[in-house]
Protein backbone atom coordinates (compact mmCIF):
# COMPACT_ATOMS: atom_id res chain seq x y z
CA UNK A 1 0.00 0.00 0.00
CA UNK A 2 1.36 3.30 -0.96
CA UNK A 3 1.65 6.09 1.53
CA UNK A 4 0.45 9.69 0.39
CA UNK A 5 0.64 12.85 2.69
CA UNK A 6 -1.25 15.57 2.00
CA UNK A 7 -0.13 19.10 3.23
CA UNK A 8 -2.96 21.88 4.19
CA UNK A 9 -2.81 25.13 6.21
CA UNK A 10 -5.72 25.73 8.52
CA UNK A 11 -6.03 29.92 6.84
CA UNK A 12 -9.63 29.00 6.31
CA UNK A 13 -11.31 26.00 5.81
CA UNK A 14 -10.55 25.71 1.71
CA UNK A 15 -6.96 24.02 1.85
CA UNK A 16 -8.29 21.64 4.22
CA UNK A 17 -11.41 20.85 2.05
CA UNK A 18 -9.36 20.30 -0.81
CA UNK A 19 -7.21 17.81 0.75
CA UNK A 20 -9.75 16.08 2.17
CA UNK A 21 -11.25 15.63 -1.27
CA UNK A 22 -8.17 14.47 -2.69
CA UNK A 23 -7.68 12.13 0.43
CA UNK A 24 -11.02 10.44 -0.43
CA UNK A 25 -9.96 9.78 -3.77
CA UNK A 26 -6.96 8.30 -2.80
CA UNK A 27 -8.71 6.16 -0.57
CA UNK A 28 -10.44 4.68 -3.40
CA UNK A 29 -7.30 3.40 -5.12
CA UNK A 30 -6.46 1.95 -1.75
CA UNK A 31 -3.45 4.51 -0.82
CA UNK A 32 -2.67 5.25 2.69
CA UNK A 33 -3.34 8.93 3.23
CA UNK A 34 -2.31 11.44 6.04
CA UNK A 35 -3.17 15.09 5.59
CA UNK A 36 -0.90 17.35 8.08
CA UNK A 37 -1.84 20.85 8.98
CA UNK A 38 1.33 22.80 8.32
CA UNK A 39 1.07 25.40 10.63
CA UNK A 40 -0.24 22.96 13.48
CA UNK A 41 2.69 20.69 12.78
CA UNK A 42 4.95 23.23 13.59
CA UNK A 43 2.95 24.65 16.74
CA UNK A 44 -0.38 23.31 17.81
CA UNK A 45 -0.58 27.08 19.57
CA UNK A 46 0.33 28.55 16.41
CA UNK A 47 -2.15 27.43 14.00
CA UNK A 48 -5.43 29.39 16.76
CA UNK A 49 -3.39 32.61 16.95
CA UNK A 50 -2.41 32.17 13.13
CA UNK A 51 -6.05 31.62 11.80
CA UNK A 52 -7.12 34.61 14.23
CA UNK A 53 -4.49 36.59 13.10
CA UNK A 54 -5.43 36.32 9.48
CA UNK A 55 -9.21 36.73 9.84
CA UNK A 56 -8.53 40.28 12.24
CA UNK A 57 -5.74 41.68 9.37
CA UNK A 58 -8.34 40.96 6.55
CA UNK A 59 -11.31 42.09 8.15
CA UNK A 60 -9.92 45.35 9.69
CA UNK A 61 -7.07 46.42 7.29
CA UNK A 62 -8.16 44.44 3.62
CA UNK A 63 -5.95 47.01 1.98
CA UNK A 64 -2.92 45.92 3.83
CA UNK A 65 -3.56 42.73 3.21
CA UNK A 66 -3.25 43.05 -0.20
CA UNK A 67 -0.02 44.80 -0.57
CA UNK A 68 1.32 42.29 1.42
CA UNK A 69 0.13 39.65 -0.95
CA UNK A 70 1.18 41.58 -3.94
CA UNK A 71 4.94 42.24 -2.26
CA UNK A 72 5.00 38.39 -1.56
CA UNK A 73 4.28 37.76 -5.03
CA UNK A 74 7.32 39.92 -6.24
CA UNK A 75 10.10 38.00 -4.55
CA UNK A 76 12.87 36.95 -6.61
CA UNK A 77 13.19 33.26 -5.80
CA UNK A 78 17.13 33.25 -5.74
CA UNK A 79 16.83 35.61 -2.67
CA UNK A 80 17.48 35.46 0.38
CA UNK A 81 14.40 36.40 1.81
CA UNK A 82 12.70 33.58 -0.33
CA UNK A 83 15.07 31.16 0.73
CA UNK A 84 14.18 31.75 4.62
CA UNK A 85 10.40 31.22 4.00
CA UNK A 86 11.16 28.48 2.42
CA UNK A 87 13.11 26.81 5.41
CA UNK A 88 10.17 28.16 7.84
CA UNK A 89 10.01 24.54 9.79
CA UNK A 90 12.39 22.59 7.88
CA UNK A 91 13.56 20.89 10.92
CA UNK A 92 10.37 19.48 11.81
CA UNK A 93 9.12 18.63 8.76
CA UNK A 94 12.27 16.64 7.99
CA UNK A 95 11.49 14.99 10.99
CA UNK A 96 7.99 13.86 10.25
CA UNK A 97 9.07 12.93 6.79
CA UNK A 98 11.07 10.32 8.15
CA UNK A 99 8.25 8.94 10.76
CA UNK A 100 5.72 8.45 8.47
CA UNK A 101 7.63 7.66 5.44
CA UNK A 102 5.37 8.47 2.46
CA UNK A 103 5.88 7.24 -1.30
CA UNK A 104 4.38 11.18 -2.34
CA UNK A 105 3.83 14.66 -0.88
CA UNK A 106 1.04 17.01 -1.96
CA UNK A 107 0.23 20.05 -0.47
CA UNK A 108 -2.85 22.23 -1.05
CA UNK A 109 -1.16 25.63 0.56
CA UNK A 110 2.31 27.08 -1.08
CA UNK A 111 4.40 27.15 2.22
CA UNK A 112 5.08 23.36 2.69
CA UNK A 113 4.92 22.72 -0.96
CA UNK A 114 8.53 25.09 -0.88
CA UNK A 115 9.81 23.51 2.47
CA UNK A 116 9.33 19.67 0.86
CA UNK A 117 11.47 21.74 -2.41
CA UNK A 118 14.17 22.62 -0.55
CA UNK A 119 14.70 19.11 1.41
CA UNK A 120 14.60 17.79 -2.42
CA UNK A 121 17.25 20.57 -3.21
CA UNK A 122 19.66 19.14 -0.50
CA UNK A 123 19.18 15.74 -0.66
CA UNK A 124 17.79 15.15 2.40
CA UNK A 125 14.26 13.40 0.61
CA UNK A 126 13.64 11.71 -2.45
CA UNK A 127 9.60 12.01 -2.33
CA UNK A 128 8.01 13.47 -5.56
CA UNK A 129 6.81 16.94 -3.79
CA UNK A 130 3.13 17.92 -5.77
CA UNK A 131 1.16 21.23 -5.65
CA UNK A 132 -2.47 21.50 -5.76
CA UNK A 133 -4.02 25.30 -6.01
CA UNK A 134 -6.60 26.35 -4.65
CA UNK A 135 -8.02 29.51 -6.09
CA UNK A 136 -8.32 30.79 -9.73
CA UNK A 137 -4.99 32.48 -9.48
CA UNK A 138 -1.33 31.51 -8.73
CA UNK A 139 0.54 33.33 -6.31
CA UNK A 140 4.21 33.49 -7.11
CA UNK A 141 4.84 31.48 -3.85
CA UNK A 142 4.14 28.01 -5.43
CA UNK A 143 7.24 28.54 -7.60
CA UNK A 144 9.58 26.20 -6.77
CA UNK A 145 12.67 24.69 -8.67
CA UNK A 146 11.79 21.01 -6.85
CA UNK A 147 8.11 21.37 -7.42
CA UNK A 148 7.58 18.01 -9.91
CA UNK A 149 3.75 18.75 -10.66
CA UNK A 150 1.50 21.42 -10.45
CA UNK A 151 -2.81 20.96 -10.28
CA UNK A 152 -4.17 23.88 -11.19
CA UNK A 153 -7.75 25.42 -11.67
CA UNK A 154 -7.82 26.91 -15.28
CA UNK A 155 -5.92 27.26 -18.26
CA UNK A 156 -5.27 30.74 -16.99
CA UNK A 157 -3.63 29.37 -13.81
CA UNK A 158 -1.29 27.15 -16.02
CA UNK A 159 -0.08 30.46 -18.03
CA UNK A 160 0.29 32.05 -14.94
CA UNK A 161 2.88 29.29 -13.55
CA UNK A 162 4.49 28.95 -17.28
CA UNK A 163 5.16 32.39 -17.27
CA UNK A 164 6.71 32.28 -13.20
CA UNK A 165 9.43 29.58 -15.72
CA UNK A 166 7.25 26.26 -14.75
CA UNK A 167 7.59 23.84 -17.49
CA UNK A 168 4.41 23.58 -19.28
CA UNK A 169 4.41 19.69 -18.99
CA UNK A 170 4.42 20.10 -15.40
CA UNK A 171 1.15 21.31 -14.81
CA UNK A 172 -2.44 19.64 -15.05
CA UNK A 173 -5.45 21.87 -16.03
CA UNK A 174 -7.50 19.12 -13.59
CA UNK A 175 -10.25 21.52 -11.84
CA UNK A 176 -10.41 22.25 -8.26
CA UNK A 177 -10.69 18.87 -6.01
CA UNK A 178 -14.19 19.10 -4.39
CA UNK A 179 -15.22 16.15 -1.60
CA UNK A 180 -17.45 13.12 -2.79
CA UNK A 181 -20.70 15.01 -1.69
CA UNK A 182 -20.26 17.53 -4.28
CA UNK A 183 -19.97 14.50 -7.05
CA UNK A 184 -22.38 15.14 -10.22
CA UNK A 185 -24.57 12.46 -9.07
CA UNK A 186 -24.62 13.41 -5.61
CA UNK A 187 -25.51 16.86 -6.38
CA UNK A 188 -28.48 15.78 -8.37
CA UNK A 189 -29.69 13.54 -5.90
CA UNK A 190 -29.69 16.17 -3.30
CA UNK A 191 -31.70 18.98 -6.13
CA UNK A 192 -34.19 16.12 -6.56
CA UNK A 193 -34.73 16.64 -2.71
CA UNK A 194 -35.18 20.54 -2.62
CA UNK A 195 -39.02 20.06 -1.95
CA UNK A 196 -38.37 18.38 0.77
CA UNK A 197 -35.81 19.87 2.59
CA UNK A 198 -37.41 23.11 2.01
CA UNK A 199 -39.90 22.39 4.01
CA UNK A 200 -38.50 20.21 6.65
CA UNK A 201 -37.28 24.03 8.25
CA UNK A 202 -40.85 25.10 7.53
CA UNK A 203 -39.83 27.32 4.53
CA UNK A 204 -41.57 27.85 1.19
CA UNK A 205 -41.23 26.97 -2.45
CA UNK A 206 -42.28 30.09 -4.15
CA UNK A 207 -40.35 32.76 -2.20
CA UNK A 208 -36.68 33.27 -2.86
CA UNK A 209 -34.40 31.31 -0.32
CA UNK A 210 -31.12 33.37 0.42
CA UNK A 211 -28.06 31.63 2.00
CA UNK A 212 -25.94 33.95 3.81
CA UNK A 213 -22.30 32.80 5.21
CA UNK A 214 -19.82 34.56 6.39
CA UNK A 215 -19.08 34.00 10.18
CA UNK A 216 -17.96 37.59 10.88
CA UNK A 217 -15.44 38.47 8.46
CA UNK A 218 -17.38 39.04 5.21
CA UNK A 219 -21.11 40.04 4.72
CA UNK A 220 -22.27 39.52 7.98
CA UNK A 221 -19.47 41.21 10.17
CA UNK A 222 -21.95 44.42 10.47
CA UNK A 223 -24.84 42.43 11.72
CA UNK A 224 -26.65 46.19 12.28
CA UNK A 225 -27.13 46.72 8.53
CA UNK A 226 -29.39 43.20 8.44
CA UNK A 227 -31.48 43.15 11.03
CA UNK A 228 -33.76 46.03 9.50
CA UNK A 229 -33.38 45.22 5.56
CA UNK A 230 -33.50 40.81 6.70
CA UNK A 231 -37.06 40.69 8.03
CA UNK A 232 -38.75 43.78 5.60
CA UNK A 233 -37.29 42.53 2.42
CA UNK A 234 -39.74 39.62 1.43
CA UNK A 235 -37.39 36.75 1.26
CA UNK A 236 -36.25 34.04 3.12
CA UNK A 237 -32.83 33.91 4.63
CA UNK A 238 -30.62 30.70 5.77
CA UNK A 239 -28.00 32.76 7.78
CA UNK A 240 -24.61 30.42 8.87
CA UNK A 241 -22.58 31.96 11.49
CA UNK A 242 -19.91 29.24 11.57
CA UNK A 243 -17.89 29.00 14.75
CA UNK A 244 -18.96 32.55 15.57
CA UNK A 245 -21.13 32.17 18.19
CA UNK A 246 -21.30 35.51 19.17
CA UNK A 247 -22.90 36.44 15.55
CA UNK A 248 -25.01 33.67 15.88
CA UNK A 249 -26.74 34.72 19.15
CA UNK A 250 -26.95 38.67 17.27
CA UNK A 251 -28.89 37.48 14.31
CA UNK A 252 -31.05 34.66 16.64
CA UNK A 253 -32.82 38.04 17.54
CA UNK A 254 -34.25 38.18 14.21
CA UNK A 255 -35.31 34.05 14.01
CA UNK A 256 -38.41 34.49 12.65
CA UNK A 257 -40.79 31.85 10.27
CA UNK A 258 -38.37 33.18 7.56
CA UNK A 259 -34.93 33.47 9.09
CA UNK A 260 -33.15 30.47 10.19
CA UNK A 261 -30.08 30.90 12.06
CA UNK A 262 -27.28 28.77 12.32
CA UNK A 263 -23.87 27.61 13.70
CA UNK A 264 -21.07 25.44 12.11
CA UNK A 265 -22.38 22.76 9.64
CA UNK A 266 -20.72 20.15 8.14
CA UNK A 267 -23.55 19.74 5.60
CA UNK A 268 -23.25 22.96 3.99
CA UNK A 269 -24.47 21.04 0.82
CA UNK A 270 -28.14 20.74 2.07
CA UNK A 271 -28.57 24.46 2.50
CA UNK A 272 -27.08 25.22 -0.89
CA UNK A 273 -29.20 22.76 -1.98
CA UNK A 274 -32.14 24.53 -0.52
CA UNK A 275 -30.69 28.37 -1.08
CA UNK A 276 -31.99 30.21 -4.82
CA UNK A 277 -28.68 32.45 -4.08
CA UNK A 278 -25.44 32.16 -1.89
CA UNK A 279 -24.28 36.06 -0.38
CA UNK A 280 -20.54 34.85 0.72
CA UNK A 281 -16.68 35.91 0.18
CA UNK A 282 -15.16 33.83 -3.04
CA UNK A 283 -12.68 31.52 -1.42
CA UNK A 284 -11.91 28.96 -3.96
CA UNK A 285 -13.22 25.97 -2.74
CA UNK A 286 -16.36 28.12 -2.31
CA UNK A 287 -16.74 29.18 -5.28
CA UNK A 288 -16.16 25.79 -7.01
CA UNK A 289 -18.89 23.86 -4.68
CA UNK A 290 -21.47 26.61 -5.43
CA UNK A 291 -21.34 26.29 -9.03
CA UNK A 292 -21.16 22.59 -8.32
CA UNK A 293 -24.49 23.19 -6.81
CA UNK A 294 -25.59 25.47 -9.82
CA UNK A 295 -25.89 27.87 -7.17
CA UNK A 296 -25.57 31.63 -8.30
CA UNK A 297 -23.33 33.81 -6.40
CA UNK A 298 -23.25 37.84 -4.44
CA UNK A 299 -19.62 38.00 -4.02
CA UNK A 300 -19.11 40.42 -1.07
CA UNK A 301 -16.09 42.90 -1.19
CA UNK A 302 -13.02 40.26 -2.18
CA UNK A 303 -9.78 41.08 -0.56
CA UNK A 304 -7.04 42.45 -3.26
CA UNK A 305 -5.15 38.92 -4.17
CA UNK A 306 -6.69 35.68 -4.50
CA UNK A 307 -9.80 36.71 -3.77
CA UNK A 308 -10.45 39.60 -6.39
CA UNK A 309 -8.96 36.68 -8.73
CA UNK A 310 -11.62 34.11 -7.73
CA UNK A 311 -14.03 37.16 -8.05
CA UNK A 312 -13.19 38.22 -11.45
CA UNK A 313 -13.09 34.99 -12.22
CA UNK A 314 -16.73 33.71 -11.18
CA UNK A 315 -17.83 37.44 -12.63
CA UNK A 316 -16.35 36.36 -16.11
CA UNK A 317 -18.34 32.69 -16.63
CA UNK A 318 -21.41 34.96 -15.45
CA UNK A 319 -22.43 32.88 -12.16
CA UNK A 320 -21.68 35.23 -10.03
CA UNK A 321 -22.14 39.03 -9.42
CA UNK A 322 -19.41 41.37 -7.03
CA UNK A 323 -20.42 44.10 -4.50
CA UNK A 324 -18.77 46.41 -2.36
CA UNK A 325 -20.72 47.30 0.17
CA UNK A 326 -24.05 46.19 2.52
CA UNK A 327 -26.16 48.81 0.26
CA UNK A 328 -24.78 47.00 -2.76
CA UNK A 329 -25.88 43.65 -1.54
CA UNK A 330 -29.61 44.81 -0.50
CA UNK A 331 -29.59 47.04 -3.71
CA UNK A 332 -28.86 43.03 -5.90
CA UNK A 333 -31.37 40.88 -3.49
CA UNK A 334 -34.02 43.31 -4.18
CA UNK A 335 -34.10 43.50 -8.12
CA UNK A 336 -33.72 39.40 -7.68
CA UNK A 337 -36.89 39.50 -5.56
CA UNK A 338 -38.46 41.55 -8.57
CA UNK A 339 -36.87 40.05 -11.59
CA UNK A 340 -36.16 36.02 -11.01
CA UNK A 341 -34.56 35.52 -14.87
CA UNK A 342 -31.63 37.53 -13.12
CA UNK A 343 -30.72 34.03 -11.20
CA UNK A 344 -31.76 32.14 -14.01
CA UNK A 345 -29.34 32.88 -16.34
CA UNK A 346 -26.72 32.57 -13.57
CA UNK A 347 -27.96 28.92 -12.56
CA UNK A 348 -27.89 28.04 -16.44
CA UNK A 349 -24.27 29.27 -16.65
CA UNK A 350 -23.36 27.61 -13.38
CA UNK A 351 -25.31 24.20 -15.52
CA UNK A 352 -22.51 24.80 -18.48
CA UNK A 353 -19.28 24.72 -16.43
CA UNK A 354 -17.60 21.12 -15.73
CA UNK A 355 -16.59 21.35 -11.59
CA UNK A 356 -16.16 17.18 -11.34
CA UNK A 357 -13.69 14.92 -11.61
CA UNK A 358 -10.42 17.02 -10.15
CA UNK A 359 -10.34 15.59 -7.41
CA UNK A 360 -9.74 11.57 -8.96
CA UNK A 361 -7.99 12.99 -11.78
CA UNK A 362 -5.00 14.55 -8.83
CA UNK A 363 -5.41 11.09 -6.88
CA UNK A 364 -4.64 9.53 -10.45
CA UNK A 365 -1.32 11.35 -11.05
CA UNK A 366 -0.39 11.27 -7.80
CA UNK A 367 -0.64 7.58 -7.64
CA UNK A 368 1.37 7.34 -10.46
CA UNK A 369 4.48 9.72 -9.13
CA UNK A 370 3.71 7.56 -5.79
CA UNK A 371 4.37 4.09 -7.36
CA UNK A 372 7.23 5.51 -9.47
CA UNK A 373 5.93 5.11 -12.89
CA UNK A 374 6.66 8.79 -13.15
CA UNK A 375 9.67 10.41 -12.58
CA UNK A 376 10.64 13.90 -10.25
CA UNK A 377 11.60 16.51 -11.99
CA UNK A 378 15.37 16.55 -12.49
CA UNK A 379 17.16 19.73 -11.16
CA UNK A 380 20.70 20.64 -10.28
CA UNK A 381 20.79 22.34 -6.99
CA UNK A 382 21.46 25.89 -7.60
CA UNK A 383 20.92 27.47 -3.74
CA UNK A 384 23.20 27.53 -0.74
CA UNK A 385 22.05 24.89 1.98
CA UNK A 386 24.38 25.49 5.00
CA UNK A 387 20.37 26.48 7.00
CA UNK A 388 19.53 22.64 6.46
CA UNK A 389 19.65 20.20 8.95
CA UNK A 390 22.11 17.62 8.94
Amino acid sequence: MRRVLLMTASFGSGHNQAAYAVMEALKDRDAEVEVVDYVGLLNPALRSFAKFSLIQGVKRAPGLYGLFYKSMSRIDPDSALQRYVNHIGIERIQEYIAYYRPDCIASTFPTPMGVVGELRRAGKIDVPNLAIVTDYTAHRQWYHDFADHYFVATDEVKRDLVSYGIPEEAVDVAGIPLRRKFREENVQRLLSHRPELIRSIGFQEDIPIILLMGGGSGILADPGVWETFIPESGMQYLIICGHNRRLERRFSTIQSERVRVFGYTNEIEKFMAMADLIVTKPGGLTLTESIAMRLPLLIYRPIPGQEEANARFAEQAGVAVCVKSPAEAQAFLLSVREDPSILVRMREASSAMPTCGAAERIAQKIMLYATKKLPCRSVSPAWPTELLPT
